[in-house]
């Protein structure tokens, strides 16, 4: 029987400064090392602070569904679908405890229709966002009484 074997080797790699003291490759981020006169960073991608949905389930109800009309032509074109569908969640953990104090009868229904449309935008499927605002409009109407 004939045994081969193979030996494996590691090797150091050291990267020395170059001239301006970086590693090569290396650059600052930036070159402009004026100090900050307000004492803070601001950062153009980060997106603002949102501040606290506020309304009642009547004020905010028409919203989602307004935003659940949108989400189907944004999950197949316009890309909207991440900020929209955190509008919807938003609006609902908002009037959730309302819902659930004053229609207990539609709270799993509409959180079914804002989970359906959390899995459209998940998994790429508009015809569940249509059928969500389709809903939606129906849970609307119930809660209204003009359904």
């Amino acid at each position: 029987m004939l045994v081969a074997g193979a030996l494996v080797g590691c090797a150091t790699t050291v990267d020395e400064p170059s001239s301006d003291g970086q590693p090569d490759g290396v650059e600052l981020a930036d070159s402009d090392t004026t100090p900050l006169s307000s004492g803070v960073i601001v950062d153009e991608v980060t997106p603002p602070t949102t501040e606290p949905v506020v309304g009642s389930a009547s004020e905010l109800l028409p919203e989602i569904g307004v935003d659940l009309s949108r989400l189907s032509a944004q999950i197949g074109d316009e890309g909207d679908e991440d900020a929209t569908l955190a509008r919807i969640q938003a609006n609902w953990a908002a009037i959730k405890d309302e819902i659930e104090r004053d229609r207990p009868e539609l709270l799993n229904s509409i959180q079914a229709t804002i989970d359906m449309a959390t899995t459209a935008v998940e998994r790429n499927r508009p015809a569940d966002a249509d059928k969500a605002f389709s809903l939606m409009n129906d849970l609307i109407d119930s809660f209204t009484g003009d359904g």
